[in-house]
């Protein structure tokens, strides 16, 4: 009687678990093992006079031989690449990326090379044109840049020209320090640009 409740102890042990998560391969192996090494195992036992005894040996086997079927259907479908339950399938929803070799991998994020930002690393005031001349007749409003303050802007691929002045204000004024004036090329192969003046880019 004693073996006989240690089985059902067992069994409801493995059913709790189902009930938390899928039983793998090696688990559910077990759980038919059980229950079909018990029922051989009463019969056999009841036949020699003593049902328990039997129903728990043949639920031990039982149990070990379902085990060791169950881990060879999980061994083989490890080497095959195939997913195991529970596992989460190519195109769902919620895993992003791609499946390989039943394996979920993350997808590399698109990097737009049109974005960028303007980076004043000076201690004066930068006023910034782009693609437009400062003294010319449509002049436009510059991007007014403090003091190592950074801003973001996006530009088109291809060429620009970028004109810039640093001032700085003084007792007798706002005064010019120098002016910038170059071409930069916005590269559809990068992630990106960033244009940093420094004092020395200034002449």
């Amino acid at each position: 009687m004693r073996k006989l409740t240690t089985l059902i102890v067992a069994l409801a042990l493995l059913s709790a678990c189902a009930s938390q998560r899928p039983l793998t391969p090696r688990e559910q192996g077990a759980l038919a093992g059980v229950a079909l090494g018990a029922g051989t195992g009463a019969l056999i036992g009841k036949a020699s006079g003593s049902s328990g005894t039997g129903a728990a040996i043949g639920a031990g086997l039982g149990m070990l031989t379902g085990a060791l079927i169950g881990e060879a259907i999980e061994n083989r479908r490890g080497e095959t690449g195939s997913p195991s339950p529970g596992s989460p399938q190519p195109g769902a929803a919620s895993q992003p990326g791609h499946w390989q070799n039943g394996v979920t991998t993350p997808t590399s994020a698109t990097v737009d090379p049109t974005g960028g930002q303007l980076v004043n690393g000076t201690r004066w005031r930068v006023e910034v044109f782009v693609d437009a001349d400062p003294q010319g007749l449509q002049a436009t409003s510059p991007i007014v840049l403090h003091p190592q303050e950074s801003r973001q802007h996006n530009l088109d691929l291809g060429p620009h020209r970028v004109i810039a002045t640093a001032s700085v204000d003084t007792q007798f004024g706002t005064r010019t320090i120098g002016r910038y004036d170059r071409t930069i090329q916005v590269d559809p192969r990068g992630s990106g640009w960033t244009l940093r003046f420094t004092e020395t880019s200034f002449r």
